[in-house]
């Protein structure tokens, strides 16, 4: 009987030691991709977070030239998800780091970054951040040269209208401009808003992006369509519009979109004042 209260005093310390510590999350590790003969291999460990901090979403993007190394963007996010950052490296198809820079530490959670690469060899980086408050993840972007350098004075704002905008996605177009769609829930359930960003970071369109499809229901996942330039031709995303959410592609060319007159001067200034009045917050 002595044995038996002894053995379970020593469990119940075990016990008290594992309810005292917090749950162990492993940092994910960040892994590239090349191409090597039109298949993809696995390349060790790039880089890490900073301790306290996990990876919840990274890309990967192999470089253009023949040196066949790559582009990598990921958010760093803290453990409490009260914190994040974005950050970008360029490495060669060995995984020997060429240079890495913080894209975005704005005040709050950044997260979801998305990569873009140009024929002339820069790139674009769009990410979600909530700094604007709870429940109110916004778009923004900033274009690198291909040294790492911003090419940008300030991010620009791709979107920060009220609510939710997320799942970007991003292509290329013939005028050197980027295209960008996204699930946007500003007017409650999710609806389908684009925008075209000239070379210089100024918007073609009404600030926050204009509507493609703003109707009952659910339109989720937009996509472009590539020519066989791989510029975008195309936009599709997937309907939700009855009570039964039975799910239908919608595909439309870019030129036949009914969207407003541009405003880029004004876009310009309300992207310089929230990127101001945003760090000045932090």
């Amino acid at each position: 009987m002595r044995y038996i209260l002894i053995l379970s005093f020593i469990c119940a310390l075990f016990s008290l030691a594992a309810q005292g510590r917090d749950e162990y999350i492993p940092r994910r590790a960040l892994k590239g991709l090349s191409i090597n003969d039109d298949k993809f291999s696995q390349l060790p460990v790039v880089s890490l977070p900073k301790d306290g901090y996990i990876v919840n979403d990274f890309q990967t993007l192999p470089k253009r030239n023949a040196t066949n190394g790559f582009y990598q963007i990921w958010d760093e996010v803290h453990l409490d998800e009260g914190d994040g950052l974005i950050k970008l490296l360029s490495a060669t198809a060995d995984s020997n780091m060429i240079w890495e820079v913080t894209v975005n530490d704005f005040k709050g959670t950044q997260r979801a970054p998305r990569l873009l690469d140009f024929p002339d060899g820069t790139l674009l980086a769009v990410w979600e951040s909530d700094s604007a408050g709870t429940n109110n993840f916004n778009l923004w972007c900033m274009r690198f040269k291909e040294n790492g350098e911003a090419l940008w004075s300030v991010p620009g704002a791709l979107s920060c209208a009220p609510k939710n905008q997320q799942k970007v996605n991003l292509a290329r177009l013939s005028n050197g401009g980027i295209a960008a769609a996204w699930e946007d829930y500003r007017n409650g359930d999710s609806d389908i808003y684009y925008q075209e960003i000239m070379p210089d970071g100024s918007p073609v369109f009404t600030p926050d992006g204009v509507a493609v499809e703003k109707v009952e229901g659910a339109q989720l996942d937009p996509c472009f369509i590539l020519d066989e330039k791989g510029l975008a031709q195309k936009l599709c995303w997937q309907d939700h519009k009855d009570l039964n959410y039975s799910i239908c592609t919608v595909t439309v060319d870019l030129d036949d979109m009914a969207v407003p007159e541009g405003g880029t001067v004004l876009a310009l200034i309300c992207g310089a004042l929230l990127f101001f009045f945003r760090r000045a917050k932090a």
